[in-house]
């Protein structure tokens, strides 16, 4: 491989851990709230809360 073929590859592999964190971290969250009992969150608002947590990780990925 060539550097720039390493470099795309290596973004895009760091990306998709970011991602993944961030819909690990929604998936967390809602089950604490549910065995917590204060917030009940449907299945759709929990993907949603993780695309948006991606979203942050991508902008937190860039910046540095």
């Amino acid at each position: 491989m060539d550097t720039y073929t390493q470099f795309v590859f290596m973004k895009r592999v760091k990306s998709f851990f970011w991602r993944a964190g961030m819909m690990t971290l929604a998936f967390f969250l809602a089950y604490v709230s549910e065995n917590l009992g204060a917030l009940e969150l449907d299945p759709a608002v929990t993907t949603v809360l993780g695309l948006v947590l991606g979203e942050v990780s991508k902008a937190l990925n860039n910046r540095g």
